[in-house]
């Protein structure tokens, strides 16, 4: 079969699927080889579009499989940037691409280790890793979406206190966690801002659900692209590398309440540099985009609860206040920008999170926001930028006393 129309190297469907199919075939032999005379059986398979998950009931637990087809996130893999299905199998079967999967989720077992080990934060730590196979705990409970769908005015509260779980990690994090979460190459932006900012926008796949054409949405995304690129040139590269670790994948579905704790229980981190700036601005981007599919009465708390937790955050900053919100407000635009990418980009016939087909049918109010967040913050700085932004969210215009007061409680 060809590629989709448009796109010389994206994967057509029939190929995707194969995909999976190899994938699920994959992890149903790691569990047959660690569990061989256990009872196993299969629950769904999902992706949002990094890699691969699987729950897998091995005996009387539930666990949760991960496998990165090819080593690498499955988004690039379905664009063509490994080659072909035939390529991708073919090298699968070579131990240089095997390697370089159990490299990568090596990498992350390495992570979540370190973590359980050196840090109070609760995870879900890996159980085994085979055949480039992680298999962890399939944690249940609330996430964090639901929580706040239940009460949105919580939003301040359950930002504190996660931020304030995840302190020692932002602040002083032990020297065995900040080895596993050096990068390979030297990186001075945080993780997500750096994947952003490698998106490309030729492989959009237009939907008839879409409000705009093709053309129109690669031109908006190419707009946004280079505002991001000149923001980022614009950081304190040492801002980013003092402020300790970022978890990174922070998104509402890795925050998980189990009933017998009001802690959170986290999942899939990627650790890397930016600390607290890091992890509040990818937070935030993505409650964004929970608050534009949400009822304006919910909006209202979301935009209401942002502002208060922001405004505690920025008076504790005191004289620094300034360069960590232009980081927050950054990574806030990189998180939006690059899931909005991705859910243009990735194809239907991959099993994906409900969330990502719900973006990609309506993704120009959040790219609107994006636009607002970035040309406020290259002309007038990040207080205003914030303003604008929170009022773009609320659907109200944006008002300068709320700058002026802002930036009042910023220098007390």
């Amino acid at each position: 079969m060809s590629p989709p129309p448009g796109c010389s190297t994206c994967w057509p469907a029939a190929d995707v699927r194969r995909l999976v199919e190899h994938a699920e075939g994959r992890i149903a032999a790691a569990t047959a080889a660690l569990w061989p005379r256990t009872e196993t059986t299969f629950g769904p398979t999902l992706t949002a579009g990094s890699a691969i998950l699987r729950q897998v009931h091995v005996g009387p637990e539930t666990l949760c499989a991960t496998l990165r087809p090819a080593g690498t996130p499955l988004t690039g893999v379905v664009l063509g940037d490994c080659g072909d299905l035939a390529a991708v199998l073919s090298d699968e079967a070579g131990d240089a691409d095997a390697t370089a999967q159990e490299d990568a989720t090596a990498r992350e077992a390495e992570q979540l280790t370190a973590l359980v080990a050196y840090s109070g934060l609760r995870v879900a730590g890996p159980i085994a890793t085979v055949r480039g196979v992680m298999f962890a705990p399939w944690v249940t409970g609330a996430s964090l979406t639901s929580r706040l769908q239940d009460r949105p005015a919580a939003l301040t509260h359950l930002l504190t206190t996660l931020m304030d779980d995840l302190g020692e990690l932002h602040r002083d994090p032990p020297e065995q966690l900040r080895q596993v979460a050096a990068p390979t190459t030297l990186r001075t932006h945080p993780r997500i801002l750096a994947q952003a900012l490698a998106h490309s926008v030729n492989h959009l796949h237009s939907a008839p659900a879409q409000p705009a054409g093709t053309g129109e949405l690669g031109a908006l995304l190419g707009t946004l692209s280079l505002r991001l690129t000149r923001l980022a040139a614009q950081l304190d590269p040492l801002l980013v590398t003092r402020t300790g670790i970022a978890f990174g994948g922070l998104t509402p579905r890795h925050v998980l309440y189990p009933e017998t704790s009001s802690r959170p229980v986290l999942v899939s981190p990627d650790l890397g540099p930016g600390g607290e700036p890091a992890d509040i601005g990818t937070l935030l981007g993505h409650l964004h985009l929970l608050a534009l599919d949400s009822p304006p009465t919910v909006r209202s708390d979301f935009v209401e609860g942002i502002e208060a937790y922001l405004a505690g955050r920025v008076a504790a900053h005191g004289a620094e206040w300034n360069g960590w919100l232009t980081l927050v407000m950054t990574t806030w635009a990189a998180t939006v920008y690059d899931t909005v990418v991705a859910a243009l980009t990735l194809p239907a016939a991959l099993p994906l999170d409900p969330a990502i087909g719900q973006l990609a049918a309506r993704p120009l109010p959040a790219l609107a926001d994006v636009k607002t967040l970035t040309g406020e913050l290259r002309r007038r700085g990040a207080l205003p930028a914030l303003n604008a932004t929170l009022a773009a969210l609320a659907g109200r215009p944006a008002d300068d006393d709320d700058v002026e007061r802002a930036t009042t409680t910023a220098r007390r």
